[in-house]
């Protein structure tokens, strides 16, 4: 199957330590899982590392499923300095703010796919996260709750 969707860290991390800890909502994970397996859904490598220096339990968990993170080859990072030229404050001083964020919409807009994230437009070029940078170029957001009602996902 071709890739669908791409995800973000904050929304691996969200979903992981908040929204549907593993240990509360396995289901969750069995059903994301079988994106992976099924090449439904692709994350940047920048986002494993990313994750490696806030969730070990997290990247312990994606590392026999690092088959879903795509190295950043040369027309993603094309595309991720064409963001950063126009949203220089993407990757800023904020201390949330993260390498992976370009390189997260790069990759949703050479390969044409939906980006998850729970970020929240910030509607300020000074201030962007990741849904304005979105909305600017045309590529579609959504969170980890309206991937489990796209997928038709029922937990619990």
């Amino acid at each position: 199957m071709a890739p669908e969707y791409c995800v973000d860290t904050s929304s691996l991390i969200a979903a992981w330590q908040e929204l549907y800890p593993i240990e509360n909502f396995p289901s969750f994970w069995t059903k994301f899982d079988a994106l992976i397996q099924n090449e439904r859904v692709i994350s940047p490598v920048e986002v494993f590392r990313e994750i490696g220096k806030r969730s070990d339990e997290l990247q312990k968990w994606l590392k026999p499923r690092n088959s879903m993170f795509r190295e950043l080859e040369q027309e993603i990072q094309i595309e991720a300095a064409q963001v950063l030229t126009k949203f220089p404050r993407l990757v800023g001083e904020r201390k949330l703010r993260t390498s992976a964020d370009p390189f997260v919409i790069g990759l949703a807009r050479v390969e044409g796919l939906k980006l998850v994230t729970d970020e929240k437009a910030t509607g300020s070029a000074s201030r962007p996260n990741i849904p304005d940078v979105c909305i600017h170029f045309g590529v579609t957001t959504m969170s980890v709750l309206d991937l489990i009602k796209i997928e038709k996902w029922v937990i619990g």
